[in-house]
C-alpha cells in the first residue's frame, strides 16, 4: 500500500513509519522538520505543515490510506487535532482517498463506552487539567465521525515504551490503563491493511 503519514516525527509516529516500511509499504510523510527523518527505501518526505495546502496535497497524492499520529506538542498553538480533521475531511476527497486511521486519547468519549470509576476519574482529571486538549481531541473525533470518509479512530490510554504485544480493543471500560506505543502502531497498520473497524473508535490497551 501507499500510505500518507501525519505526525511521522513524534514518538508513536516514528514507530508507525518504521513498521509500515518494514511491512513493505510506501510512505509519504508530511513533516515540518523533514531533516529528522533519515532517508530510507520506500519513504518520501514532504516538507510542510497542515496549514500548507500544497504540501498536504503532495502527501496525499496517490495514497491508498492516511495514518495520523498527530497530537498536541508543547509550545504549539492549540487546536492541532481539530485542524488535522478539518484538513483531512476537506482534502482527502479531493485526492481520491477515503481511508483514514487516526490516533487520539482514551479520554475522548464515544457511544458504547461503559466507563468504570477509574475511567470517570481519569476523564474528570483531564477536563480539569487539560480541558483544551480534551476538547480539541473530541472535536477531531466529531469531525471525522460525521464525515463521509472511511474512518477509524484508535483511542489509546497512557502510552508506554517497549515492544509490541497483544492488544485488547473495545469500548472504554473494557480495556486497561496502558498500552505500548509499538502495539498501537501495529494495531493502526492492521486496521489500514485489512480495512477493518470502519467508522468505529475502539479503545486499546495491553
Amino acid at each position: 500500500m501507499k500510505l500518507a503519514l501525519l505526525g511521522a516525527t513524534g514518538r508513536t509516529g516514528r514507530l508507525l513509519l518504521d513498521q509500515a516500511l518494514a511491512r513493505g509499504h510506501e510512505v509519504q510523510a508530511l513533516a515540518r522538520r523533514p531533516e529528522v527523518l533519515s532517508t530510507r527505501p520506500g519513504l518520501s518526505v514532504v516538507a510542510g505543515r497542515l496549514q500548507d495546502e500544497a504540501a498536504v496535497q503532495a502527501a496525499l497524492r496517490g495514497a491508498d490510506a492516511v495514518l495520523s499520529a498527530l497530537g498536541p506538542v508543547k509550545g504549539d498553538a492549540a487546536g492541532v487535532m481539530t485542524q488535522a480533521a478539518q484538513v483531512l475531511v476537506r482534502r482527502m476527497p479531493e485526492a481520491g482517498v477515503r481511508r483514514v486511521v487516526t490516533l487520539t486519547g482514551a479520554g475522548v468519549p464515544f457511544p458504547g463506552d461503559v466507563p468504570g470509576p477509574v475511567d470517570h476519574l481519569f476523564r474528570t482529571l483531564l477536563k480539569v487539567l487539560q480541558g483544551d486538549v480534551l476538547r480539541d481531541a473530541a472535536e477531531h473525533v466529531r469531525l471525522l465521525s460525521t464525515s463521509d470518509l472511511d474512518w477509524t479512530v484508535v483511542r489509546a490510554p497512557m502510552l508506554t515504551d517497549g515492544p509490541a504485544g497483544p492488544v485488547r480493543s473495545g469500548p472504554v471500560g473494557r480495556t486497561g490503563p496502558r498500552v505500548p506505543r509499538a502495539s498501537v502502531a501495529a494495531f493502526m497498520l492492521d486496521a489500514a491493511e485489512q480495512g477493518t473497524l470502519l467508522r468505529q473508535a475502539p479503545a486499546v490497551s495491553a
